[in-house]
C-alpha cells in the first residue's frame, strides 16, 4: 500500500502550541523476497517502530529558551525518532498519526530504512 502524503493535506489535524504531528513509518506488508507478511508480523513491526515523519508543527514548537543554540532543529518533512509511549495516537482518513510534544522527539533519523530499533 502506497503511503499517504499528510503534509500536503489541508484538512489534516493541526497541532497547536508546542505539539508536533508525526506520521509513523508504515510496516512492510511484503518481505524483500516477495512473501506476503501476516497481520501479526506487521503488528509486531508497528510496535517496534518509533520512527515517523513530521507532518505539521505548532507555532511554539522548538521556540523555548532551553532549545536556543541548537543548530539542527527538526522541521516539517523530517524523519524523527520518538519514545515508545510518546503522544496521543489518532487516525485520520485511515492513516495513523501521533500528536506529541516537541520535547518527546529524541532525534532526527537520516533515513528510516537505515535504522533498526531493538527493544
Amino acid at each position: 500500500m502506497e503511503p499517504v502524503d499528510m503534509v500536503n493535506d489541508p484538512n489534516r489535524p493541526r497541532p497547536i502550541f508546542w505539539r508536533v504531528l508525526v506520521q509513523p513509518n508504515v510496516a512492510q506488508s511484503v518481505s524483500k523476497g516477495g512473501i506476503a507478511l501476516p497481520d501479526d508480523t506487521r503488528d509486531s513491526q508497528d510496535i517496534l517502530n518509533y520512527i515517523g515523519r513530521i507532518v505539521a508543527m505548532g507555532k511554539l514548537a522548538y521556540t523555548h529558551a532551553r532549545l536556543q543554540g541548537e543548530d539542527d532543529m527538526p522541521k516539517v518533512g523530517d524523519w524523527v525518532i520518538y519514545g515508545r509511549y510518546a503522544g496521543q495516537m489518532l487516525s485520520y482518513k485511515g492513516v495513523k498519526l501521533l500528536m506529541i510534544n516537541d520535547d518527546e522527539v529524541l532525534g532526527i533519523a537520516p533515513d528510516p530504512d537505515s535504522l533498526k530499533i531493538y527493544v
